[in-house]
């Protein structure tokens, strides 16, 4: 099932599979599940700033919507990322942010662009 090997801010509450949850609770976690808990406390945050249902039904039913949040999460993901000199995936994360896991918001040559452009402005 994906939602066991992906991450997920439902809520109050950030949801990571157990190989990443044991990660960061050990006393050197990895630089990517560090950023990954970033980029999911970003989405917690903004979900409480607008509300938990609305951010929901927005996120659900709006592409464009659902694309800008996760930018947004990516891009604070990255700050951490490029402040400890670590490379950013911009094809593996454009194709998977273009995928069904994110119910297609946009093209992997659009969400690529988009990418390289916020690596630039962080």
């Amino acid at each position: 099932m994906i939602f066991a090997k992906t991450a997920q801010s439902i809520g109050p509450f950030i949801f990571v599979p157990n190989d990443v949850y044991r990660n960061l609770r050990s006393e050197k976690p990895t630089p990517k599940n560090i950023a990954l808990l970033i980029h999911e406390e970003t989405h917690r945050k903004r979900q409480k700033e607008m509300g938990y249902l609305k951010f929901a039904c927005h996120y659900l039913s709006n592409p464009k919507f659902r694309f800008q949040e996760e930018l947004l999460a990516i891009k604070e993901a990255m700050k951490y990322l490029k402040k400890n000199n670590i490379a950013f995936d911009f094809a593996r994360k454009a194709k998977i942010l273009s995928s069904f896991v994110y119910l297609w918001p946009v093209s992997k040559e659009y969400a690529e662009i988009e990418l390289r452009k916020a690596w630039d402005e962080v």
